[in-house]
């Protein structure tokens, strides 16, 4: 390409470490050019293009955005602004360079990186680390087995900051962890879950003066797995930590620790209170590497099994480091790519929705979130369970409840309903409207996932168990029987079962991923039928059990999905960009599916929660005929408990739901 002409948004702190950079990449003669910066007043973005050779200086950021001329625009004002300063560039179709944390919440993220992805234009987090020859050389090492198989990470990034007034501050999204604490969570996941890491280690490598792979027995694979294999994609299965907050609520000092699917380990620190400390170290069986500096990778160390110091290296670096992430981000608009490959957009999700659960398990939020606890709280909510008639377009009011129900099945013969609430299943005569409690004994604190059985005996539930408050099915039925347990292993949440009744399907976690799951209703074993990363939830069959529909995150935004029975031929039916679609339910005639449908600014991509506006959508057509895109039936106030499960009437023409109206 021509030379890119890099602006900054932001004139502060940070953005004097790229215009330093930035600059030298112009000096040298390497395809960039200091074109433009803006700040909030003309005078300060002035001082700063005079400061650093900026050709031109803009008083306001709309006229900054509004400037075609613009290759690249680096936004690096505080990261509570940054959703506000993407939106605006986005709107003027601005390619982008984010200073992380990316945005505030991973909420805001998806909505940016949706919104990015639909006008195409070209976006990155400026995430250095990711972008530094030093990666690599660590890398190296680790391929060349020098350090035997990775086994854990340690990585503290502190540093005294509680001096600067806007990090203490919650309406600016203050708080060590996603200003410090992003770059131990980086670190923890280069070295622990990049697949080229994952790959087999050369067998001749990490060897001993004897020929043997240095602390392992003879004729032992050196990296544990067989020639030519490619290890899983490794992932978090266990997260323990801590966090002192400052007097405001945001976080001073945290102490997070984590498991792998791999058996490996982090452990992890960062504060804005504590002496400063910024040390990465990677352990392995036969030796050791320590990073100084986790942002910029000053200099790598390699030691052996006894702590020797074998090797030492500064790695090269142009200016500071910053030009790294310029240089990735050249390469990749040179290629025509939308996002760079050092930090895709899939990875910022990923670690936007990790510091997320973070602050939740901290109880740490920020004035313009809603808290869980607000989003949660369903007291004196009243429910409507009503049906809408697909011909005539018209809802029908059968009853209102002074507290929460949810998610209705329809019985085969039509003439009942039932739904769960507080814990217990009922069933609704749809004639007289009477009510009656499904016996289930101990079989006492259901959730919303629940489907009658084909053999009219009862109900497949998910339940929590009092042993330790995990999801389990259970089967309860109609005359008394004593209930009968399906999954020992949990959390298994129901959504499905074949119409011969002999299989169930259920969305599962195991490993600390979620995947969907099959087992026979008379018990047995379970099989996986999904492996991407992410949540897969809700699945169920069609009538004729040849499809599971499920709902996946997996392309970034919860959608509509089909497979076959056997897990085979996972295909995505929906591709809507600003909607999170969740538990798409396919009519006894296989040619109607209705969906819940939430804006991408009320809910992150894997959650339905309740207490929000959402929309039911219609999908109409076949395989023959092809398949319509959804269009918005009803809209309603509900979200968590309006159509959990399938709910449509045996005569294909009429489904049941439940709206709320807060208390």
């Amino acid at each position: 390409m021509k030379v890119l002409n890099f602006a900054i948004l932001g004139c502060g702190h940070i953005a004097t470490k790229m215009a330093a950079a930035v600059k030298t990449l112009e000096k040298r003669g390497m395809g960039v050019e200091c074109y433009a910066v803006a700040s909030r007043t003309l005078d300060k973005a002035k001082k700063f293009a005079d400061d650093y050779g900026f050709g031109r200086a803009y008083g306001s950021y709309e006229e900054l955005a509004q400037d075609s001329a613009v290759d690249l625009i680096y936004i690096a004002t505080p990261h509570s602004e940054h959703y506000n300063n993407i939106l605006l560039c986005l709107e003027h179709g601005r390619n982008l360079l984010v200073e992380k944390a990316f945005t505030a919440n991973a909420l805001m993220a998806s909505e940016v990186v949706a919104l990015a992805e639909e006008k195409g234009v070209f976006m990155s987090e400026a995430m250095w680390t990711r972008f530094l020859p030093a990666v690599q050389m660590v890398k190296d090492w680790i391929l060349a087995g020098k350090i035997g198989k990775v086994e854990s990470v340690e990585a503290d990034f502190s540093m005294p900051l509680s001096h600067i007034g806007r990090l203490q501050k919650p309406e600016l999204a203050g708080g060590a962890l996603l200003d410090l604490g992003i770059y131990s969570l980086t670190f923890a996941d280069i070295f622990l879950t990049d697949p080229e890491i994952c790959r087999e280690i050369p067998a001749s490598a990490g060897m001993t003066s004897g020929g043997e792979c240095a602390g392992m027995t003879s004729g032992a694979e050196c990296a544990g797995m067989t020639s030519g294999e490619d290890c899983v994609a490794n992932h978090i299965v266990q997260t323990k930590t801590k966090c002192v907050k400052f007097h405001t609520g945001v976080d001073a000092t945290d102490w997070i620790d984590l498991v792998y699917a791999g058996g490996q380990v982090a452990h992890l620190k960062t504060s804005m209170v504590s002496p400063l400390k910024n040390e990465g170290v990677i352990y392995g069986t036969a030796g050791f590497i320590r990073v100084q500096n986790l942002n910029d990778m000053v200099e790598i160390q390699l030691f052996d099994v006894a702590g020797t110091l074998v090797e030492s290296v500064k790695p090269p670096r142009i200016e500071n480091c910053y030009e790294y992430e310029v240089l990735g981000c050249k390469a990749a608009l040179e290629k025509g790519l939308k996002e760079c490959p050092e930090m895709p957009h899939s990875k910022t999700m990923q670690m936007m929705t990790q510091m997320d659960n973070l602050r939740a398990a901290w109880g740490v939020s920020y004035p313009f979130e809603l808290s869980p606890g607000e989003v949660w709280n369903r007291s004196g909510d009243k429910s409507f369970l009503e049906i809408f008639d697909i011909e005539t377009g018209e809802s029908k009011l059968l009853k209102k409840f002074d507290c929460v129900i949810e998610a209705p099945n329809w019985s085969a013969d039509g003439k009942f309903l039932t739904y769960n609430s507080e814990g217990r299943i009922y069933r609704y005569e749809i004639e007289t409207g009477a009510i009656t409690e499904v016996p289930s004994y101990f079989v006492n604190n259901c959730n919303n996932d629940h489907v009658l059985s084909p053999d009219d005996e009862g109900l497949y539930v998910s339940h929590h168990t009092k042993e330790d408050g995990l999801s389990r099915i259970y089967k309860i039925f109609f005359d008394g029987r004593m209930p009968v347990l399906v999954t020992p292993l949990a959390p298994s949440y129901l959504h499905g079962v074949t119409a011969d009744g002999k299989m169930l399907a259920y969305c599962a976690e195991r490993d600390g991923e979620y995947d969907i799951y099959t087992i026979p209703t008379a018990g047995g074993n379970e099989t996986q039928l999904t492996t991407a990363f992410g949540l897969n939830d809700g699945p169920e069959y069609d009538c004729d059990g040849e499809y599971i529909w499920f709902n996946s995150v997996r392309s970034g935004r919860m959608q509509a999905w089909r497979m076959k029975a056997d897990g085979s031929e996972q295909t995505q039916m929906t591709f809507d960009a600003h909607s999170n679609t969740w538990f798409p339910h396919i009519s006894p005639d296989r040619t109607k599916v209705v969906m819940l449908a939430y804006h991408e600014r009320d809910v992150r991509p894997g959650e339905h929660v309740p207490n929000k506006n959402v929309e039911i959508r219609l999908m109409t057509g076949s395989d023959d005929t092809g398949w319509s895109e959804p269009r918005t039936i009803i809209k309603l106030f509900g979200g968590q408990g309006t159509i959990n499960v399938n709910s449509w009437a045996p005569d294909s023409k009429r489904f049941a739901y439940v709206r709320y109206e807060r208390g």
